[in-house]
């Protein structure tokens, strides 16, 4: 069966599964107030990505829509490049410099960030995958297997910094280091801090 045709349209453009349950395939956008509290506006992108990562599993499964895909597409285009980019440039630096070397966030940093670099390798697998299925061809073993890893990849990823990274952070970072984390993410979306 073809990807388009796996399943019909909710009013929100959402997609039915093949046994009729609705998938929700929502990715939601977190307000941009939320970046006057950097650490909650990464904790909400955060839970984005995992909408993100389950949805990846539904269209390895073939019962997501072309146009769920293209958001898909997307998504890893801009959204996911993006939030590397305020992880990397915006927070990294800003919270190692206020850490205690019993916190170790050298080795933690270093992790994510050659985890980032992994998903900037592999995004381009997801996004020629996506690109088949667009084009209305039936997922292949291999497609679905890129999708899958790269799925659970994202998801482990998000564990480790929801569940240390961001609360070391929340522990360590001043209202000053919060305060320019804030501009610069506001800044890389063109939105002036007054």
């Amino acid at each position: 069966m073809a990807v388009a045709q796996a399943g019909g349209n909710d009013s929100r453009g959402g997609s039915w599964s093949q046994d009729g349950r609705q998938a929700d395939t929502s990715i939601d956008s977190p307000s941009l107030d939320l970046l006057s509290s950097p650490l909650d506006f990464l904790y909400a992108e955060h839970l984005r990505q995992r909408q993100f990562a389950k949805l990846l599993g539904l269209i390895a499964d073939g019962v997501i829509n072309r146009r769920t895909i293209a958001a898909a597409a997307e998504f890893v285009e801009n959204d996911l490049a993006t939030h590397i980019l305020d992880e990397e440039v915006s927070f990294f630096p800003l919270l190692r410099p206020l850490c205690q070397p019993e916190d170790r966030v050298d080795d933690l940093l270093a992790l994510l960030s050659q985890e980032h670099r992994e998903d900037e390798g592999e995004s381009e697998r997801v996004l020629s995958a996506l690109a088949r299925l667009s084009a209305t061809e039936p997922p292949s073993d291999a497609d679905k297997q890129t999708l899958r890893s790269f799925s659970d990849h994202l998801r482990g990823h998000l564990a480790l910094e929801n569940g240390v990274l961001l609360p070391l952070a929340r522990s360590r970072m001043t209202s000053e280091a919060l305060q320019l984390m804030s501009q610069s993410m506001s800044l890389r979306r063109n939105i002036k801090k007054s």
